[in-house]
This record gives C-alpha cells, structure tokens and sequence, in this order.
C-alpha cells in the first residue's frame, strides 16, 4: 500500500511544482488577455489569434515534433552520461534547423497566409516578419525539452513562468502605445524573452563533451524525427482544423466573431493545460521508461488518470459555475455572446481528461500512428459537425460540436490502448468517471437552463460536494492531512 502511496505522492510533487507555476502563470495571462481586450478589442484579438495559429501551423508542419521526442530519448538514456550528452547536443541542433525551416516557409508562403486568413494581401509584410518567432521558440521549446527530460521539474516551472512575466511586461506597452500594430512586436519580444529565461536555465546542465559532425547529426536524430513525425503530423492536423474553424468563423460573422471564438478557446484550453501540463512533465518520462512492461506502465496510466479526475473535476465545475464571470474579467462585456460556447468546452474537457492520460502511451511505446488516427478523427468529426449544423446552432455550434468529437475520440483512445497494451480501467476509476461525469453533465444543464439564484444553488450544492469527495478521496490516496501537519511543525520550530 506504501508503494502505491509513494507512485502517487511523486505524481502530486510533480503536478504541484508544474501547477503552481501554471497557475501564476494564468493569472498573469488574466492580466494581460483583459488589458488587450481592452486596448484591442475584439477584433485586435481576432487578429492575434489568426497570427498565433499561423505561427502554431507552421511549427507543427517543420517541428517534426523535436521537443516532445526529445524529452523521451533524453528520459531514455538518462542513466548514461556520454549518451545524455550526445542526445542534448543533437536535439539542440534539429530544433536550430527546423526552427529555419519554419522561419523559411512562412517567408515564401506570408501572402497566401494574408489572403487566405484576411481576404486580402495588406497582412503580408507582418506575417514575413512574425517569421523570426518559429526559429526562437525552436530553440527555446528544446531547452525546456531537456530540462524536462533530466525531470528537472522545478526548473522547468520556473522557466516557464519567468518567461511570461518577462513576455507580459514587454508586450503590454506595446499593445498601448500601437495598438494593433503592436502585435507583431510583441510577439517577438515574448518569444525572445521565453529564449532568454530558458537559456539562463538550460546553461546550467553539465554534460561530457562530445564530437559529433553535421552529417552524424541529421543521421542520429532522424530517430528522434521518426517519433517526431507523429507528432508532428498531429500537431497540424490539431492547429490546420482552428485554422479552417476561424477561417469560417470570419466568412459567416465577421473578425469580430474570430476574437469571440479566440477568446473562450483560450480561456478553455490554458485551463486544461494547468493541469495536463503540469502532470506531463513528469508523466512522460516515467512512463517512458518502464513502457516494455505493460503491467507497470498499465498501473501508472490508472494512477495518473486517477488524480487527473479528482483533481480536474472540481476545476470544470468552478470554471461552468463561473463562465459568465470569467468572461466578463477576463474580457469585456461585448464578448458576452461567446459564453454558452464556453460551457461546451469545458463539458468537453472533462472527456480531454480521460483520453489524455491513455493517450501519452502511445507516443511511449512508439506507436505514433494511433495518435494522428485518433487526432484526425475528432478534428474531422468535430468539423464536419461545425459545418453540418451551422445553419441550426449558428455560434453555438463551435461549443456542441467539440463535445461531440472529444466524446467520439475517448472511445477510440479506450479500444486502441487496450489493444496496445491490454489496457483495462481500474474499478474505481470507472466509477469516478461515471459518478463525476454525471455531476458535470447536471452543472452544464443548470448553468444552460436554469437562470439567476436556481442556477447557482444548483451548481453551488454540487460543487461543495464534489470538491468535499475528490478532496476526501486524495486525502486517503497522499494522507493530506499529514503532510500538513508535518509541515506545520516544522515551522513552529
């Protein structure tokens, strides 16, 4: 039972460090996403999001997913010091390389991009110059790759977060001064000061000195590239989907419309990604490194999908309670129209959580075709819902159709690790996902139906007693409450 004890506790050490940050992280995001959608308007964050999905695209298609294998491999040979050595210094020189090719195609392609994304070519020299960010994020994303393969958590929080307070503080007097102009700029200063941050970091880690040549390079690291591909390819059937989405969006409403859209898509994914994130750092590795033992790798899967679900359902319950609110602090009151969207996503969040921790096994156990299988599957399904159903659900449909595709991927991602890896759900995981599923399912219809103080109570009763389980259930699985009082002693000492 200690055993099992102690697989948990390094899954909250890790989730707390990652999701601390994470959440300072956010709260800076609330401060700048409010002072742009002040000084910018809907449409100045229409614009930022159509910028931020070509920068997204292209690194997707020229990233061949670097970073992500990197971690893997460096988790890998860990234990090996001259190997370590030799895997950083390859995975520094890929995300150099790619990061120009990137910077390379959006050159070449910035008036298509222009026409395709704005209906005319007046965005062309912007999107040319935004170019320079594919080459720094590159070698920034590789520095924390490494950090967080040496499972390096802390600094890799750290970095991450220092990188966007540096980022916020150079890009909102841009915005202010510029206005939508400054966009571009301040894009680039926050890619360069996340560059600068995870240097600082990343300069610490000492390694055997290894001779490798240019040639030796591309043939080493196309072993990275091959699980890269899959990511790569995922990655840009994820980013060329919010593509077409926005794209639609602007041809049936307007830019307007793009930044309501930008704006509950941003508030629903950063809110996911404080916790996904946060248990990736070190999820990955470790799952990477027992990934020939299906029983092991079986066990921490069910682990891990055990505290996403305690720790996650309460977060979806607040953020369906409080949508309106969020919306209204994080913006502004013009974007009121993007909140029933809002509450889909977060609906469909909750089946992100299950997929998600099934899902890493496949990149674990190099089986990347599963993961653009079932990528391409809820991306496809959820556009054809958006354009089938437009004609009923008009904006809501964005929030519907989502629910929808993260439903039918969940089942795809549970039939496919079973037969990868045998994989079966533990008892009690499934009944957490019934029992907390149902009670978000009971939230999304008052927080839809139900109106004033009936709302609230509704979602006001139901959240005091999920969060009362899920914190109950964590304290037997961490003994919470000793740990505080071990803490609290040693400070009154």
């Amino acid at each position: 039972m200690e055993e099992g004890k102690e697989s948990y506790k390094q899954i909250f050490k890790s989730t707390s460090i990652v999701g601390g940050s994470q959440i300072i992280n956010i709260i800076i995001g609330i401060v700048r996403t409010k002072i742009i959608a002040i000084l910018l308007g809907p449409g100045g964050v229409g614009i930022a999001g159509i910028f931020q999905t070509i920068v997204d695209l292209v690194r997707n298609a020229t990233g061949f997913g670097i970073n992500f294998s990197g971690v893997k491999n460096v988790a890998e040979n860990n234990t090996d010091p001259q190997k370590v050595a030799r895997t950083i210094l390859i995975l520094r020189r890929w995300e150099f390389g790619t990061g120009l090719v990137g910077t390379l195609v959006i050159i070449i392609l910035c008036r298509v991009f222009s026409i395709y994304s704005f209906g005319n070519s007046s965005y062309t020299i912007s999107i040319a110059v935004m170019s320079v960010i594919l080459v720094i994020n590159a070698v920034s994303a590789g520095q924390l790759a490494i950090l967080q393969g040496l499972r390096r958590i802390g600094e890799m929080a750290k970095a991450t977060l220092l990188g966007s307070v540096l980022g916020t503080i150079v890009s909102l007097p841009l915005f202010y001064w510029l206005g939508t102009a400054g966009i571009i700029p301040a894009m680039i200063l926050t890619a360069l000061g996340s560059l600068l941050i995870s240097w600082i970091f990343a300069r610490k880690i000492i390694t055997e000195n290894v001779n490798i040549t240019l040639p030796q390079t591309f043939t080493e690291g196309l072993g990275m590239a091959k699980l890269g591909f899959f990511i790569v390819v995922n990655g840009f059937v994820a980013t060329a989907s919010m593509y077409v989405i926005r794209s639609l969006i602007r041809t049936h409403l307007g830019i307007d419309s793009v930044g309501y859209f930008q704006s509950v898509w941003t508030i629903s994914t950063l809110y996911i990604s404080i916790l996904l994130n946060a248990m990736l750092a070190d999820y990955f590795p470790r799952l990477s490194m027992i990934q020939n033992d299906n029983t092991a790798s079986n066990k921490l899967i069910n682990e891990q999908l055990e505290m996403t679900l305690l720790v996650g359902a309460p977060m979806f319950i607040i953020m369906l309670t409080f949508a309106s609110l969020a919306i209204h602090i994080l913006y502004t009151s013009s974007f009121t129209s993007a909140i029933p969207v809002l509450k889909w996503q977060m609906m469909a969040s909750f089946f992100t959580l299950i997929s998600w921790p099934l899902g890493v096994l496949y990149l674990s156990k190099n089986k990347g075709w599963y993961a653009i299988i079932s990528e391409t599957l809820r991306q496809g399904v959820y556009i054809a819902f958006v354009f089938a159903c437009w004609k009923y659900w008009g904006f809501n449909v964005l929030g519907i159709g989502f629910l929808v595709a993260n439903f039918v991927n969940v089942i795809f991602v549970i039939f496919s690790v079973r037969r990868i890896s045998s994989f079966k759900f533990t008892s009690i995981n499934i009944k957490y996902i019934f029992f907390l599923g149902s009670a978000l399912l009971l939230v999304l219809y008052s927080s839809l139906f139900l109106k004033g103080i009936f709302q609230y109570a509704v979602n006001g009763i139901v959240l005091l007693l999920i969060s009362a389980f899920c914190l109950y259930r964590l304290d037997k699985l961490l003994d919470i409450k000793s740990l505080a009082t071990r803490r609290l002693s040693k400070k009154n000492k």
